[in-house]
């Protein structure tokens, strides 16, 4: 088993981390609003020459400044190893959005230590705002800290919604009815980076992640769950890397009241 970083490293990733995603976020601004092709990589998700071109410059990046540390990405592929570190990339979160220029998209930037995320950046091109987090040492949006809210009652809550995309529709439908039966709001934006981040800032009151691939959870869900989130299963269970069915959310009482909700789904 390797050891966690040392602090002067964990620093230096750290910055290796920014200056990738602000490259690839940089790469996407380039192209977003312009008539670009798609094509269907799996199920109704799409690919498109930005993705590619994002991903290229961030793995540059990635390698230059951290040689030794195997890169993981959406689209060149790779595998997490359970020893030792890796990058764990998804280039552009919310594909769909940017080819219909919906701003809603994101860079997703993870350091996976022995198969759990101890770096997490997540970088909105668009407003070029950067959020961050260590293991065990916080988050922030670079220019301040953020912290998840709290003390909000369930009919008054603004819940994220995510899946992956060979989740069917019939099961999206019964993840979602019973949390729009018990919640003032359920959104579904197709960014799910970035709306790991909106619970941590406490704009959005809780998510729930169904199947969600991994380059768009770990660093997000670290994020907010260095910001104060409670982050779990749908049983209520501690969220461990693998756990497909994620649910986070700032306020005890509002999660207790979701798994509740959602236990039957918890798989």
């Amino acid at each position: 088993m390797s050891p966690v970083l040392p602090t002067r490293d964990t620093a230096a990733t750290l910055e290796a981390a920014r200056r990738a995603a602000r490259a690839g976020g940089a790469i996407l601004r380039s192209y977003f609003g312009r008539r670009i092709a798609a094509r269907e990589k799996r199920g109704d998700d799409l690919l498109t020459e930005a993705d590619l071109a994002a991903e290229a410059t961030i793995v540059a990046v990635l390698r230059a400044a951290t040689p030794g540390i195997a890169v993981v990405s959406e689209e060149s592929g790779g595998e997490v190893t359970e020893h030792g570190l890796s990058w764990l990339v998804d280039p552009l979160d919310g594909t769909n959005n940017f080819v219909v220029d919906v701003p809603q998209i994101g860079v997703s930037i993870a350091l996976m230590e022995q198969g759990s995320p101890l770096i997490g950046v997540v970088y909105h091109p668009i407003t070029q705002t950067l959020w961050e987090a260590v293991r065990d040492g916080g988050a922030r949006r670079i220019g301040g800290a953020i912290a998840a809210r709290h003390a909000v009652e369930p009919r008054r809550a603004v819940v994220a919604h995510v899946q992956g995309y060979p989740v069917g529709p019939d099961l999206s439908q019964a993840v979602q009815e019973p949390l729009r039966a018990a919640v003032k709001r359920v959104l579904t934006n197709w960014a799910p980076a970035l709306d790991w981040c909106l619970v941590a800032e406490g704009r959005v009151d809780a998510l729930v992640s169904l199947d969600s691939e991994p380059e768009d959870l770990h660093a997000g869900a670290l994020i907010a769950q260095e910001a104060g989130a409670i982050v779990t299963d749908f049983a209520g269970r501690p969220y461990t890397p693998g756990t497909p069915r994620v649910l986070g959310a700032g306020d005890p009482a509002l999660h207790a009241a979701l798994v509740d909700r959602l236990r039957e789904f918890a798989g």
